[in-house]
């Protein structure tokens, strides 16, 4: 009986601490499982069925990632006006119809409109969801849950990709389409599970206690620390292109690897994300302990450039294999740390009645790296080899210089928690700033 009571503790200390949590959680693996199956099929759908090349797609896809990231911080602007969770039901049903418009188009120009109308709601899902998680969630529980959220994307992303896999091998239009449809429906399950959580409204300043109105709130951009880690944040993201785009070709084109091990590197990182993103959130519960995981994180990133570059100048098989692994290992845990750091500084130093806008910018590192990461690092590399690599290697350690010069200053996190209008969950710790109400947490 004492067996069976501790296996059921561990499980639940496992899982998501509250009810809320455990709605964002699943939301983030269902939204990934649709979105993954989309992407695997997408390109080859719209250069097939839609009447573009491959140039067009490209193009395209820039063209709608550059509205996106134009219009991140308004869509933040609009959750701090109405609330993040009314935002993201309406963002919810506009992917829907969006997805489901793809299979309408032909040609680059509907193609560009309706990608781009898609983009100003994808580029806001991530902040929206942040803001959500900042509302409904305080203390230790929230970094918790950005570890889950993470952790069971990456899981997703990987079924969607089989799911997507099984059904491209008839090669018709109509099996890509379903793979749209999925999409699409995956949204609709999204809204109904954000529908059931606590309802909160507008965030507002704390005028009583610090004789301040919201429309006092300084505007992200002229917060110079803020700014600072948002372009420390975004260099750091580099990891994300050198793990999606960079990898397969480097090892493809420049290693003596053999092929299959992109496979193997690839599944390795999911691996490892899916089972110890949460529990790197563990320690990871302030601005400074933030800030000190940035630093740990660039060194772990710096020798895993290091790490590719020996694998692009070695002589054998067996020696490229060692080298990319470990260079794999390094940056798997470097991307960890970092980001498990960036939600907890992203949050500590977004003020409460501005968390919308001011998590939706501290987002715009991240898409901007994105979008011209894979650029800048495969010129980089494409120019100088191997060399190219400590180039790289170099930009870590700076950013996470910059990122503390943007924290060091800052007081400890107390604008972060949620509003007194939001119901922090049961079991989660009140923040410091946190009125003596109950408590729920969300996504």
């Amino acid at each position: 009986m004492t067996g069976q009571k501790s296996w059921r503790t561990r499980l639940a200390g496992a899982l998501p601490a509250t009810r809320e949590s455990r709605i964002i959680a699943v939301n983030a693996l269902i939204g990934s499982m649709g979105t993954g199956m989309f992407l695997a099929g997408s390109a080859l759908y719209f250069t097939r069925f839609g009447g573009l090349s491959e140039t067009q797609l490209g193009v395209g896809l820039a063209i709608a990632g550059v509205v996106g990231l134009a219009t991140t911080v308004p869509m933040g602007m609009l959750a701090d006006r109405f609330g993040p969770r009314n935002i993201i039901l309406v963002v919810c049903l506009w992917r829907a119809v969006g997805y489901l418009a793809y299979m309408r188009v032909e040609g680059f120009t509907e193609f560009v409109v309706t990608a781009s109308l898609l983009y100003v709601m994808d580029r806001a899902g991530q902040p929206l969801n942040q803001a959500l998680v900042g509302r409904l969630i305080t203390g230790s529980e929230r970094n918790r849950t950005m570890g889950f959220i993470r952790s069971l994307r990456n899981l997703g992303f990987t079924v969607g990709f089989s799911l997507a896999g099984i059904a491209l091998t008839t090669g018709s239009k109509a099996a890509f389409q379903w793979l749209f449809i999925g999409n699409a429906f995956s949204f609709l399950v999204v809204f109904v599970l954000v529908w059931m959580l606590p309802r909160v409204g507008p965030a507002k300043a704390k005028d009583t206690a610090e004789g301040e109105n919201a429309k006092a709130v300084v505007p992200p951009i002229r917060d110079w620390r803020f700014v600072a880690v948002t372009a420390a944040n975004g260099v750091m993201f580099l990891h994300d292109a050198i793990l999606i785009t960079v990898l397969p070709l480097w090892v493809a084109e420049h290693t003596r690897s053999p092929i299959w091990m992109i496979t193997v590197l690839v599944t390795t990182n999911t691996v490892i994300t899916v089972l110890g993103q949460v529990r790197t959130t563990r320690h990871i519960d302030s601005l400074a302990s933030a800030t000190r995981a940035t630093t740990w994180s660039s060194v772990l990133l710096l020798l895993a450039c290091v790490a590719f570059a020996a694998s692009g100048w070695s002589d054998t098989s067996g020696w490229a294999i060692m080298t990319l692994m470990t260079a794999l290992l390094l940056l798997t845990f470097g991307e960890l740390l970092h980001s498990a750091s960036s939600w907890e500084i992203s949050f500590a130093m977004s003020p409460e009645a501005a968390q919308g806008r001011y998590l939706a910018f501290f987002n715009v590192g991240f898409s901007a790296a994105e979008i011209a990461g894979p650029a800048v690092v495969l010129w980089l590399l494409s120019g100088m080899g191997p060399g190219g690599w400590l180039i790289i290697a170099v930009c870590f350690p700076l950013s996470a210089a910059l990122s503390w010069l943007g924290t060091r200053q800052k007081p400890a996190p107390a604008a972060a928690g949620p509003g007194p209008d939001a119901e922090p969950g049961p079991d989660a710790e009140p923040g410091p700033d946190a009125e003596p109400v109950p408590a729920t947490s969300g996504s």
